[in-house]
């Protein structure tokens, strides 16, 4: 073989590995690509993920700051209901003194004295929210607001009527402080039962 003919033959080794060479390039840069690509999507995917937990970590942070924002409200509202209760019984001992009966002129004046220290401390709780629960004779019975001490029966009143307030009773802003004490109107068991057989004859 000539120098001519062995230069001819190189060459076109030449071209085809250089043409190998690129193939394999080619698919060297298109598996590089396609796990570029694979790595993308999985750090966008991861990317998602992170951002779900965030909002919602952020929308879990917000509901309990508003829960303890509400918590803070109610407990700063009702934090004088335990006073309350416990001024209330000397209260009721107030009342107790105030309705006893006297002639003496000495007395009277104690007793005036001590209706005055009763209306001032109701005044000072009143100022905080303690209400008297209004419940008189003849009122329906209610048990969010009354509590039957006793039941008798009168029948001149309708049924489940107060026929006699025991205790008063008193609210704190919206809440039952002390359920006032009731004797409620109730037809006896044994009259039903005799009202019953005298239908049925």
């Amino acid at each position: 073989m000539s120098e001519v003919e062995k230069e001819l033959v190189v060459e076109p080794e030449k071209e085809l590995t250089s043409k190998k060479e690129q193939v394999k390039e080619e698919k060297t840069k298109k598996k590089k690509k396609s796990s570029i690509e694979n790595q993308l999507e999985s750090v966008q995917e991861e990317l998602q993920n992170v951002k779900d937990k965030y909002y919602r970590n952020l929308a879990e942070m917000e509901n309990f700051k508003k829960r303890m924002n509400e918590d803070l409200k109610k407990e700063r509202k009702y934090a004088g209901i335990t006073m309350a209760d416990k001024l209330i019984d000397s209260l009721e001992v107030f009342d107790q003194a105030l309705n006893m009966q006297t002639e003496d002129k000495n007395m009277m004046n104690f007793l005036y004295g001590f209706k005055m220290i009763k209306d001032m401390m109701f005044n000072a709780l009143k100022d905080e929210g303690v209400v008297l629960v209004e419940s008189k004779i003849g009122d329906d019975f209610d048990p969010n607001i009354h509590e039957a001490m006793d039941k008798e029966y009168n029948p001149e009143q309708k049924e489940n009527t107060i026929l006699k307030v025991v205790k008063k009773g008193y609210k704190f802003k919206d809440r039952i402080l002390r359920p006032a004490m009731v004797v409620i109107n109730i037809k006896p068991e044994e009259e039903n039962k005799e009202t019953e057989s005298n239908i049925e004859e």
